[in-house]
C-alpha cells in the first residue's frame, strides 16, 4: 500500500539574552568549558523561598522572534508548571506556557530545493517561552549533574503538520536558523545544543482523510540526523502497516550510530504533567505600545530577499547561500547596495576574493583591512573604467594585505587605466595584420569580435577596459568602408 508521510515539529531555540529566564544568572551559549554549578542561584535551583522574577532581555528576544515568525501575539498570558521529575530538574517541574501561550498562528515562508525556486508555506501552531533543565553526564558508574543551564530561556515552537518530506523539513529549519540568527536572538547551533528538535511522524493511507497514529522521536541534534530518523521512522511503519501491525503512540530515542530507534516512553499527554498556572508569577499583560517597539525591531527579511536575489538581482545558488548563511556578510552586502547600487559587481568581489581570505585566516569580515567607503571606491573605479578587470584584482589584493585607499594603489603601482589613444593604436596593429577580420565585423560576422577584445586585451598586459575596446571596434564598423 501507499501511504502519505505526515510531518510536525517540536522545537526548541535557546534565546542569547544575558541573564537566565527567571533569575540573574548569566545565561552562558557554551557550557562545556565552564566549571559545572557555578553559573547557578537559590532561584533556578529551587531553593525554599526563593521566588522567579520574569527578566526583560528574554522576553523582549522571545517576542521578536514570536513576531519575526508571522506569530499573533496575546497581550494577556500566563505561565504554567508541567510538572515531572528527573535529576537535572531542579525545581521538580519546568516553568512553561501551555493553556495561554503569548503568541500562537504564525507561519513560515521557506524555499525546499537548492535552486530557490519550489517554496513552501509551514504554519506555527504555537511558540511559548520556557526553562530550560540541567545537564546529565553518565560517568563512572553514575551521574554527574551540572545545573549552569537550568532556567536558561528557550522558545519551543510547535508547528502544524505541514511537512511530507525530510527536505522540506531541513528546508525549514535552514530557514529558522536564519531567522534567529538575523534578529540576533539566538545562534542556533544545533552541535552545541542551541536549537534542538523533536520529529513527529505519522503515516495513511493516501486515500485516507485522518491521520494516523503518530511517533514523536527525541532531541535530534543535526541535518543529516533528521534526515536519516525520518527515513527510518517511516519505513518502520511501513513495515509494521504493511504486516497488519499498529503504530503506537510513543516517544522514541535514536542510535544514529547503529541507524535505529528504541522506544523511551509510551506518548503521555497534558493529564501525565499535572499542568496548572504557575502560582508565583502574575499573569504577563503586555501593552500595545511595547509591541510596537519590539515589532520594529523584527528582521522578517530571510525569504523576500532570497526571492530578491534570484529575481531581481539574477544571482546564482553560490551567490545567494555565500550571502543569506552569513549575517555579516549579507549586512555588508546590502549596506553597499543601497549606498552604491550595483548589487552584481559588488557580490561578486564579496563572495570571490574577499570571502576567500577570510576563510584562509579564518577571520569575519570586521577584520579586513579596508573600510566599507573604500570598497565603494573601489566598486566605483571600475564602472568608470578606471580599473580593468586585471587591474582590479590586483588593487583588491593589495587592499586585503595592506588597507591602502584604491586610488592610492592605483599610483603606486603604475595601473592607470589604457586611454582610448592607446587602444586605437593596438586595434591600428591588429587589423593591419589581418585587414580581413574588420571587413568580416562589417558584414555581420560576429566571431573574431572577441579574438580582437582579447588581443587588445593581451598587448595591454589586462589593462585595457574591455567596454571601451567594444565601442571603439563598433566605431570602426560603423566608418569602414
Amino acid at each position: 500500500m501507499t501511504y502519505q508521510t505526515i510531518i510536525w515539529l517540536e522545537i526548541h531555540i535557546k534565546l542569547n539574552s544575558v541573564t537566565k529566564l527567571f533569575c540573574g544568572c548569566a545565561n552562558e551559549q557554551e557550557f562545556d568549558d565552564l566549571e559545572a554549578n557555578t553559573h547557578v542561584c537559590p532561584v533556578c535551583m529551587g531553593q525554599p523561598g526563593a521566588l522567579p522574577v520574569l527578566y526583560q532581555q528574554p522576553l523582549d528576544k522571545a517576542i521578536q522572534l514570536w513576531l519575526a515568525l508571522g506569530c499573533e501575539i496575546d497581550a494577556q498570558s500566563h505561565f504554567d508548571r508541567k510538572s515531572y521529575f528527573y535529576p537535572d530538574l531542579p525545581l521538580g517541574y519546568q516553568i512553561t506556557q501551555l493553556a495561554r501561550p503569548t503568541n500562537i498562528d504564525g507561519k513560515v515562508d521557506f524555499f525546499v530545493d537548492k535552486e530557490f525556486v519550489e517554496s513552501r508555506t509551514v504554519r506555527i501552531r504555537d511558540a511559548h517561552i520556557e526553562t530550560d533543565t540541567g545537564k546529565s553526564t553518565h560517568q563512572w558508574g553514575g551521574v554527574l549533574l551540572d545545573f549552569n543551564r537550568a532556567g536558561t530561556p528557550l522558545v519551543e515552537i510547535v508547528t502544524d503538520p505541514d511537512f511530507h518530506t525530510a527536505e522540506e523539513v531541513v528546508a525549514f529549519l535552514k530557514q529558522l536558523q536564519r531567522i534567529a540568527r538575523y534578529n540576533n536572538v539566538g545562534d542556533a547551533d544545533m552541535e552545541k545544543g542551541q536549537l534542538r528538535v523533536d520529529v513527529n511522524i505519522s503515516l495513511r493511507p493516501e486515500w485516507q482523510e485522518e491521520y494516523g497514529i503518530r511517533t514523536e522521536t527525541k532531541n535530534m541534534n543535526s541535518f543529516s540526523a533528521i534526515t536519516r530518523a525520518i527515513a527510518y521512522e517511516v519505513a518502520r511503519q511501513t513495515e509494521v502497516l504493511d504486516s497488519g501491525g499498529h503504530i503506537e503512540q510513543e516517544t522514541r530515542g535514536r542510535d544514529d550510530a547503529s541507524g535505529t530507534s528504541y522506544v523511551m516512553r509510551s506518548k503521555e499527554n497534558a493529564m501525565d504533567y499535572r499542568y496548572f498556572p504557575e502560582p508565583d508569577l502574575p499573569p504577563l499583560d503586555l501593552d500595545e505600545a511595547y509591541i510596537q517597539e519590539i515589532r520594529e525591531l523584527v528582521d522578517e527579511w530571510p525569504y523576500a530577499r532570497i526571492l530578491q536575489y534570484r529575481t531581481e538581482y539574477g544571482f546564482n545558488k553560490e551567490y545567494i547561500n555565500a550571502l543569506i548563511n552569513d549575517v555579516e556578510m549579507n549586512t555588508y552586502f546590502a549596506t553597499t547596495v543601497a549606498e552604491w547600487q550595483d548589487p552584481a559587481e559588488t557580490a561578486k568581489r564579496l563572495v570571490g576574493p574577499i570571502q576567500r581570505r577570510l576563510w584562509d585566516q579564518e577571520k569575519s569580515l570586521g577584520d579586513v583591512a579596508f573600510t566599507r567607503e573604500q570598497y565603494v571606491a573601489f566598486l566605483q573605479l571600475i564602472a568608470e573604467g578606471s580599473l580593468a578587470n586585471a587591474q582590479a584584482k590586483i588593487v583588491m589584493k593589495e587592499m586585503l594585505d595592506t588597507g591602502q585607499d584604491p586610488t592610492t594603489i592605483i599610483e603606486e603601482k603604475w595601473l592607470k587605466p589604457v586611454g582610448e589613444d592607446e587602444i586605437s593604436a593596438r586595434l591600428d596593429q591588429i587589423f593591419g595584420d589581418k585587414p580581413d577580420l574588420l571587413e568580416d565585423l562589417k558584414w555581420g560576422n560576429m566571431k573574431p569580435m572577441w579574438f580582437v577584445v582579447g588581443q587588445v586585451m593581451k598587448l595591454s598586459g589586462g589593462a585595457a577596459n574591455p567596454g571601451m575596446v567594444n565601442g571603439l571596434i563598433q566605431k570602426r564598423i560603423e566608418s569602414w568602408e
